[in-house]
């Protein structure tokens, strides 16, 4: 396996920048989820490791080899490196079996070998009943098992996953989230993962780098990057979340009209500055308006039943809106007065957004 380190890592196309001075250490064995919006600069980079761009300056590295730089790029074939398409890229007119142990037969293995690992890169996907069916025969996600397994079956040092859910209905997503964390485990892979969705990163990943606009906002497990964003646009892009504008105090704690709300201080701004408050709409509560500290009182403007829980929409007295999702038994109509608490620990104050 390898560990990749990425260093100061740019890609420039004429005047636009694609990707701006990244810096990553992806461990040896880890999965790393590269996530953001379209444009952020997660495909040039996956481009870039695949050996199918040249940076504009930076480098590559897999444990002491040099992969890229704008001097020196190592092509694709000669990498260890496997990549599986978001489009599954398997051949119409060939079986599962034919499909998965093409890259095989190109290597020039004995046919006993080409057999030992087509059987075990079909019995890794749960594929092994289906080694004669074309596909056409399939669903997406058992094609999509087809390029994961062709993909795993050359045995790579590292492997590249583009997008490889979004051609799949939502159940089908949900499920293979779950298969390639579960190949990922028994094969201790180094594998980099590239979406657009949050859920999957969070599944899937040991690790994800949350890309904007060629730039990673923010590098850290799941739960670093849920719990502890580093700003306001990680907070938003992964899950829901409340943003409340007020001024700095000092101690700690964010202003909003003539109510102080103690948080954990993230930002850099100076007392008397304006600033953001960051909580999930999962961590509010409603309240007793007697309730002391962290209250903020307002009206309900919305309320959906969602089944595990109730979606509420509050207009807050003080200006702005919160969105809390309490408990299903709960039924504030639209126009009831309600408090809300705000549990400190939850609460993070962030910079305002530029």
């Amino acid at each position: 396996m390898s560990e990749i380190h990425i260093r100061q890592l740019s890609r420039s196309y004429g005047t636009y920048q694609a990707l701006k001075s990244c810096d990553l250490i992806i461990p040896d064995g880890a999965l790393l989820a590269l996530l953001g919006p379209s444009g952020c600069g997660k495909s040039t980079t996956l481009q870039l490791l695949a050996g199918f761009d040249t940076p504009s300056s930076g480098e590559i590295w897999a444990d002491k080899e040099l992969l890229s730089s704008p001097q020196k790029v190592i092509p694709p074939e000669h990498r260890g490196i496997s990549l599986v398409f978001q489009n599954y890229a398997v051949w119409p007119h060939k079986t599962v079996a034919e499909n998965v142990a093409f890259g095989l037969k190109l290597r020039k293995l004995s046919r006993s070998e080409v057999e030992t690992r087509l059987n075990r890169a079909l019995d890794m996907v749960r594929l092994g009943a289906f080694r004669d069916r074309y596909p056409f025969e399939l669903s997406g996600g058992q094609q999509q098992r087809v390029a994961l397994a062709r993909a795993l079956a050359v045995e790579p040092k590292i492997l590249l996953l583009d997008e490889p859910l979004s051609n799949l209905d939502a159940h089908l997503r949900e499920e293979m989230r779950f298969e390639i964390r579960r190949v990922h485990d028994e094969l201790g892979i180094t594998t980099v993962y590239v979406t657009h969705d949050q859920g999957e990163a969070l599944v899937t990943a040991d690790k994800v780098a949350v890309m904007r606009a060629g730039v990673v906002q923010q590098f850290g497990s799941p739960e670093d990057i849920f719990e502890k964003p580093a700003n306001t646009f990680v907070a938003s892009f992964i899950g829901s979340n409340n943003e409340i504008k007020g001024v700095k105090d000092a101690g700690g704690a964010l202003r909003v009209g003539a109510t102080p709300l103690r948080a954990e201080d993230r930002s850099s701004v100076a007392p008397g500055e304006p600033a953001i408050l960051c909580i999930r709409p999962s961590r509010v509560q409603l309240c007793d308006p007697t309730t002391p500290g962290n209250r903020l009182d307002g009206t309900v403007k919305r309320s959906a039943y969602l089944g595990e829980y109730r979606d509420v929409l509050i207009d807050l007295a003080d200006g702005g809106t919160l969105r809390a999702f309490v408990a299903p038994h709960l039924r504030p109509s639209i126009g009831d007065p309600v408090s809300v608490h705000l549990p400190p620990t939850a609460c993070q104050i962030l910079d305002a957004p530029q």
